[in-house]
């Protein structure tokens, strides 16, 4: 495994985090009460977690800021990642100032990550050559495409309480930095850029949050992170990628289910996520965002001993349970006296 320190130094991985985190925590400074003058909040509603207006413009700061620094230090960005990111991220900050229609919303979704796989990251699957049926293929295509836009919409749809998404996307950053060193690879700026970054916003969104990242924060850097957990798979390490992932996964995946199975409209707006109920069921902001690192800790080890045990299920089911635990504990009201 290589030196973290020797890497550190050689390549300015200490420097990139802490001006980015500087940076973010200025550029907070200045712009939040620009946010607040042009009325640029988040009014609460019925299915709101917050009683006032909260500015709502984390994306605009949080995005700009790891593209430009990113690029500065020498991050080779494609186009094929640029242009999908800037188009995720212009959608959104039209629905954040004004709702766009969710089928429109979702068909420019599904259009940037056709981009993205068939310009990018279809070229680097090697197995795609020696399979000899096209429709298989195109399975694969359109699998791949479905699979990305879920999970940044999933992404989005995890951003609901204060602190929530920055804690989820430090975690993932640190566990993939983690990995990649332990398993000999070269660290990435982008991984180090968007620490900084996130801790930054952090500052500002832990509860009582003065600002959310909006859906022009949330929805770019979900495709930011399904980016790098792809990198990982793309290495042979699938199952860790899942692991680190799968509390998103059971929760969006088992509220969805529980809205079909009650004949609620599925496509629509709601706060019925786990950790939403935990809020509802007494627990604060900081309480559930506490138990959600705890589980985040077991899935990192889980998905550290899939790498150690090359891909084996076993660890997979571990952190299907472990997260079942937490999804339990959440939809159960708060002990008052305990």
């Amino acid at each position: 495994m290589q030196s973290l320190s020797s890497t550190f130094n050689e390549n300015y991985f200490i420097l990139i985090t802490v001006m980015s985190f500087f940076i973010t925590v200025l550029s907070f400074r200045i712009s939040l009460p620009v946010f607040t003058y042009l009325r640029f909040l988040d009014k609460p509603k019925e299915r709101s977690n917050h009683a006032k207006p909260i500015a709502l413009g984390g994306g605009l700061v949080v995005i700009p800021i790891i593209t430009i620094i990113t690029f500065l230090f020498g991050y080779e960005w494609s186009a094929f990642q640029i242009f999908p990111l800037l188009i995720l991220f212009l959608i959104s900050l039209i629905d954040d100032i004004k709702n766009v229609k969710s089928l429109l919303r979702l068909i420019i979704h599904f259009f940037c990550i056709s981009i993205y796989v068939h310009y990018f990251l279809i070229g680097q699957i090697s197995f795609l050559n020696d399979i000899s049926f096209e429709y298989l293929v195109a399975i694969i295509y359109i699998l791949m495409i479905l699979g990305i836009s879920w999970f940044i919409n999933a992404f989005n749809f995890m951003d609901g309480i204060d602190g929530i998404t920055s804690i989820k996307v430090v975690y993932l950053t640190i566990s993939l930095i983690f990995f990649n060193y332990y398993l000999g690879y070269e660290g990435s700026i982008l991984n180090y850029c968007i620490i900084g970054v996130i801790l930054g916003f952090l500052l500002f969104n832990w509860s009582p949050a003065k600002i959310f990242l909006g859906d022009s924060g949330s929805i770019p850097l979900g495709f930011i992170m399904s980016h790098l957990l792809l990198d990982l798979s793309l290495k042979g390490y699938w199952l860790s990628s899942i692991i680190l992932v799968v509390y998103y996964l059971l929760d969006t995946s088992t509220t969805l289910i529980i809205r079909i199975w009650s004949k609620e409209k599925f496509w629509q707006a709601h706060s019925q996520h786990f950790y939403q109920k935990a809020v509802r069921n007494g627990r604060t902001h900081q309480e559930v965002c506490l138990n959600i690192i705890v589980m985040s800790l077991g899935l990192f080890l889980f998905a550290l001993l899939a790498i150690v045990e090359k891909n084996n299920l076993i660890y997979l089911i571990s952190s299907i349970v472990w997260c079942i635990f937490f999804l339990l504990k959440f939809s159960n009201k708060k002990n008052i006296n305990a």
